[in-house]
C-alpha cells in the first residue's frame, strides 16, 4: 500500500492566473469572464484589480521583448480603463 509517511499522498494545488485585458473592462465582461471559468470548475481565491505599470508590463511580456508587437503591447496592456 502507497503513501507519505504520515499518512496519504497530498494532492498537488495547481493556480492559473487569469488577466482580462482593458477593453474585456471596459466593455464590461469582467462578470461574464470570471462565471465562465467558475463554470468550468475552477475556484476563484483572489481577485485584484489593477493597470500594470510599463515596468510591471514589460517584465511580465519580456519573452517578446524582440518581437515588433511588443511596444504595442505594453502600450495597450497599460492603459488606463477609466
Amino acid at each position: 500500500m502507497a503513501g507519505h509517511a504520515t499518512g496519504p499522498i497530498p494532492m498537488a494545488t495547481e493556480r492559473t492566473f487569469l488577466a482580462i485585458n482593458p477593453d474585456g473592462v471596459q466593455r464590461g465582461l469582467v462578470g461574464e469572464i470570471i462565471g465562465r471559468f467558475e463554470r468550468k470548475g475552477f475556484k476563484l481565491v483572489g481577485l485584484k484589480q489593477l493597470t500594470p505599470s510599463r515596468e510591471l508590463a514589460e517584465s511580465h511580456y519580456g519573452v517578446h521583448r524582440e518581437r515588433p508587437f511588443f511596444a504595442g503591447l505594453v502600450d495597450f496592456i497599460t492603459r488606463s480603463t477609466g
